[in-house]
């Protein structure tokens, strides 16, 4: 599909989600069910921003009030890695007439200390990705960059100076025996990064991409650099989780939005570099 293919392709999306929300508002009056369903688009979300919406249903669950995300097809293989996240989910067929809807489009429920807390993340990692993730006990520091759409059609939003903010994270780290690359673009890596990174460890390696086996390396991890994405968020929220002192550094910049640059999913215990966009 051509640019210009996906872009039509998106605009049509947004504009039925726009037609649903607007049909789902007036049938909300008539729904008083007891349970709520997160109306997940069907298409458009990855992992991490899914697990901003399990997350979700599993805080308001925990607080009293019987949440589901509805399913959507990028959550198949998730659901196959970590199945506790099943108890969270409603295949769309399953969704009663009298189940209040709710999505945030503004948001998607990844604003740290506003649409959920430490606790509520703690609770959640807990009881649903922690049990699968094998923590790494060699203070291996792994570093995660994200590349792909980021720096192709949406590098206008999200692309930034990755190799100058890579540099400055190193410089503030005690150097490593062994680094571990993981990303969706090795190559790039290589041909960048992996002078800065040998002059901080002596030894570096390049993670195969595979999107569980990556968010697990990650995620197990004590040592962590990551990049804008919500892919590392997630990771390093976990890892936060199985280690007791985990060393997480990340970027303040997220993306160019209206609000800012900001990044609003970063936990503030984590260490936060400023600049390079």
């Amino acid at each position: 599909m051509n640019r210009i293919a996906r872009l039509a392709s998106r605009a049509g999306r947004r504009t039925m989600q726009a037609g649903e929300r607007i049909a789902g508002s007036t049938l909300d009056l008539m729904r008083r069910g007891e349970r709520t369903v997160i109306t997940t688009p069907s298409t458009g979300l990855r992992l991490g921003n899914l697990l901003y919406v399990w997350l979700q249903a599993h805080r308001r669950t925990r607080a009293g009030a019987p949440t589901l995300a509805r399913e959507a097809r990028a959550m198949a293989p998730w659901l196959t890695a970590f199945p506790e996240l099943s108890a969270l989910t409603i295949a769309p067929g399953g969704v009663r007439f009298s189940d209040r809807r709710t999505w945030d489009d503004a948001w998607l429920y990844q604003r740290f200390g506003v649409d959920f807390t430490a606790d509520d993340l703690a609770a959640f990692v807990r009881e649903t990705l922690a049990s699968h993730v094998v923590p790494d006990r060699t203070e291996t520091l792994v570093i995660n960059v994200r590349r792909g759409d980021y720096y192709a059609e949406f590098a206008s939003k999200y692309a930034f100076d990755q190799a100058g903010y890579l540099a400055a994270t190193l410089d503030r780290l005690a150097p490593a025996e062994r680094a571990l690359v993981v990303s969706d673009d090795a190559d790039w890596c290589r041909t960048n990064l992996d002078s800065v990174i040998r002059m901080r460890a002596d030894e570096v390696e390049y993670a195969r991409p595979d999107p569980l086996a990556n968010f697990l390396a990650v995620a197990g991890a004590a040592r962590i650099i990551g990049t804008n994405s919500t892919f590392t968020y997630w990771a390093a929220y976990v890892a936060g989780v199985i280690h007791a002192n985990a060393e997480v550094v990340m970027p303040r910049f997220h993306a160019r939005m209206a609000h800012g640059t900001d990044a609003h999913q970063l936990d503030p215990r984590w260490t936060i570099i400023d600049g390079f966009h």
